[in-house]
């Protein structure tokens, strides 16, 4: 059974909460920059999300939101010990999460083959430097999502609780990532 927690002891424990929170403010000075530079740059930023296509900006966003709803059911079927249930949620993650990293790999791709490259203007110099830190994060994240699945429910962790809601915890920092993101970028 899933023993209580002292509130100096988050799930995920109080090391990855800092890591999370030295990661969003890392995360919000990326959005002060964009901000910045979409105001400085209205013409640019206009001319640049001409070029984003919403439809994919929201399949991008559904992937995300999707993965991060299966992996919250992860943590609840391991707390509830059901850990096989939980390792195929948290597989079921991983796999909507990696359809994300596709789906912004081909969108990427598009862009490149468009000519829209780091220096071209200060929208895609902003849009490659926040999409791609997003996306260094993401890889991370699914990394530890399939890293718990292939653990639960085989072998004994140090701190259940830390490896199964710390992944989860850092992987809900993507989303969170991605709804300033996308707003930023797609919003006209």
């Amino acid at each position: 059974m899933r023993r209580s927690r002292a509130l100096e002891e988050p799930p995920g424990g109080v090391l990855l909460w800092l890591i999370v929170a030295l990661e969003l403010l890392t995360f919000a000075m990326v959005f002060g920059v964009i901000a910045h530079q979409r105001t400085g740059s209205p013409q640019a930023f206009a001319e640049g999300q001409a070029s984003l296509s919403l439809p994919m900006g929201l399949a991008l966003t559904l992937a995300l939101v999707t993965s991060g709803a299966l992996a919250a059911q992860a943590v609840h079927h391991f707390r509830e010990e059901r850990r096989r249930s939980s390792r195929r949620w948290f597989l079921a993650s991983a796999g909507v999460g990696a359809v994300f990293v596709v789906l912004k790999v081909v969108d990427s791709l598009n862009h490149l083959h468009a000519g829209h490259r780091l220096g071209t203007s200060d929208f895609w110099d902003a849009y490659w430097m926040g999409t791609g830190f997003h996306f260094l994060h993401v890889l991370v994240g699914l990394g530890l999502l399939l890293g718990v699945a292939a653990r639960v429910d085989r072998a004994k962790f140090t701190d259940e609780e830390t490896a199964v809601a710390g992944s989860a915890l850092f992987w809900h920092m993507c989303d969170v990532a991605w709804f300033f993101l996308f707003p930023l970028f797609f919003a006209r």
